[in-house]
């Protein structure tokens, strides 16, 4: 395993200089900047799927100028009067994203480091794209074990990281963190590969990767690090078949019976609809054709893949039965 590089290691992307094409997430980005995180691709003749291009801090102030609140408050999302969305992290990125989710307008920062900027862009900006192109992106860590794809999806602080360093220290291999792409095709349901890095704080990262402590961190917010999995396959093209998704947002129930127990229990109704309409990127648009929409993902979802609510103390000792439990339930799937 190796750690991301710090932000100095990383080189300064010459704005404007030429067209950059990459692919992640299954889409085909075209940029007037690098990004360093993501390996270019040679056109291929794919469609572009979204434009993104800098823009300069006078672009976004004539664009936001009247809206209320406080220009510079830490955190901004905002629908324009276009229908295209604001979105601003203070000091690691601003980004427009158009009303059709094909092209992004963004600005980073003089003091956001090059890591940050890039993941943040990745996650949030792509899935709000995504959103406006009609897709529901979700908020997963994605690992193939074996010939098994599974999903762990959770609020942050759940513990899907931590579960996924412990799995990739048995061998499992990272498709995605922070965020899904799920398209379905031939009754299947497939998660996209996304940049090869794993967002860890120190702390389990010491203990479940020792071999990738710490270059970089994530970025300001989270103060996690940035942890590049060693990848003997190579190839992060083809989409992955998935097995099954787990929920890692409920609590251990109470009672001396459940302590140190660790469970599956697969969903279905109204609580299987709760835990993926929860776990969508995107959680600010609440209008209701993206309701109904999200309802009707969620039913293919539903028809497509078992979702299991993991239950399980969070404490390292526990780790090893839980991946026990997910590796029965898949290969029983």
């Amino acid at each position: 395993m190796r750690a991301v590089a710090k932000s100095s290691q990383y080189r300064s992307p010459a704005q404007g200089d030429g067209s950059y094409r990459h692919l992640v997430y299954g889409l085909a980005l075209e940029s007037d900047f690098p990004l360093v995180s993501i390996d270019e691709v040679p056109d291929e003749g794919t469609e572009t799927a979204i434009r993104l291009t800098s823009a300069p801090l006078e672009h976004f102030r004539q664009r936001v100028a009247g809206l209320s609140g406080d220009p510079e408050d830490w955190i901004r999302h905002a629908v324009l009067d276009d229908g295209s969305i604001h979105m601003k992290i203070r000091g690691i990125f601003e980004a427009i994203v158009a009303a059709d989710g094909r092209s992004v307008a963004c600005r980073r920062p003089d003091e956001a480091d090059q890591g940050s900027f890039e993941a943040n862009l990745l996650n949030f900006v792509l899935s709000s794209a995504l959103t406006q192109q009609g897709e529901e992106p979700l908020h997963a860590t994605v690992l193939a074990l074996e010939e098994h794809a599974v999903a762990l999806l959770g609020p942050s602080g759940a513990g899907k990281s931590t579960l996924a360093a412990f799995l990739i220290g048995q061998g499992a291999r990272l498709i995605t963190d922070d965020m899904l792409r799920l398209t379905f095709s031939d009754g299947r349901g497939y998660a996209h590969y996304g940049p090869n890095r794993l967002k860890l704080l120190d702390e389990p990262a010491q203990r479940l990767l020792p071999g990738s402590i710490a270059a970089g961190y994530f970025n300001t917010l989270s103060g996690k690090l940035m942890v590049q999995p060693e990848d003997a396959v190579g190839s992060r093209r083809a989409p992955q078949a998935l097995t099954a998704l787990f929920w890692l947002g409920d609590e251990q129930p109470a009672g001396p019976s459940a302590i140190g127990e660790v469970s599956a229990v697969r969903l279905g109704g109204m609580e299987l609809m709760r835990v993926l309409t929860s776990s969508a990127m995107n959680i600010r648009d609440y209008s209701p054709p993206r309701l109904a929409r999200q309802l009707r993902f969620a039913e293919r979802v539903a028809r497509t893949l078992p979702v299991h609510a993991l239950v399980y103390p969070r404490d390292y000792e526990r780790l090893g039965r839980v991946a026990d439990e997910i590796r029965g339930i898949v290969r029983a799937t």
